[in-house]
């Protein structure tokens, strides 16, 4: 008996270390396994946290340049803005002189003019007082004799001088708008270094 008691003890012994193996063989196996999953959830979530990370900062720049963007049009349309206050504003010192101004103006004006013969001069609106026909005969030179018309250009103020369907604009907001034509990129320069 006592040998068939060491047989089963052997049989039990080798059946225990099996199981043991076994045991060991598949707990590695379940370790390594899981530790290849949380290798590669890690590895995901760094991915993702990368990922997130490129997306915010992307967002935050386009954010930010769309912010910049905006501060640039603000600034810009303010400084349009004044530039059209300017511009306004200078067409109404121009509407606000005196006879005395506004004659002398119209003097350069004539003495400069490469007409001869005889034409016409209309007046706004706003100039209408500040000039006779009387003025404009003293003024008129043997060259260039000018006529002042009876009828004004409604809300305006300087003069059109008419010859032959030729009109040469001298109206102040004409003269202002092709000042801002041709010169408010200068100007804006100029005020705004």
């Amino acid at each position: 008996m006592d040998a068939i008691e060491k047989i089963i003890e052997q049989i039990l012994e080798k059946g225990q270390q099996e199981v043991s193996a076994l045991k060991k063989a598949e707990t590695d196996r379940i370790d390594r396994e899981y530790q290849e999953q949380e290798e590669a959830l890690l590895l995901q979530e760094s991915k993702m946290i990368e990922k997130n990370q490129e997306q915010t900062n992307k967002a935050f720049k386009q954010k930010e340049n769309r912010q910049q963007l905006e501060i640039k049009q603000a600034t810009l349309n303010q400084k349009q803005d004044y530039l059209e206050r300017l511009f306004s504003e200078s067409v109404e010192r121009m509407n606000q002189w005196n006879p005395i101004e506004f004659q002398r103006f119209v003097e350069q004006i004539i003495s400069q003019l490469p007409l001869e013969g005889e034409a016409n001069l209309k007046l706004g609106e706003l100039s209408k007082v500040k000039l006779s026909s009387q003025w404009l005969s003293e003024h008129s030179t043997e060259k260039l004799k000018l006529r002042l018309e009876d009828e004004f250009l409604p809300n305006v103020g300087g003069f059109i001088i008419a010859k032959e369907g030729i009109e040469y604009n001298f109206l102040f907001s004409s003269l202002v708008q092709e000042v801002k034509k041709m010169e408010s990129f200068s100007i804006a320069e100029m005020l705004f270094q």
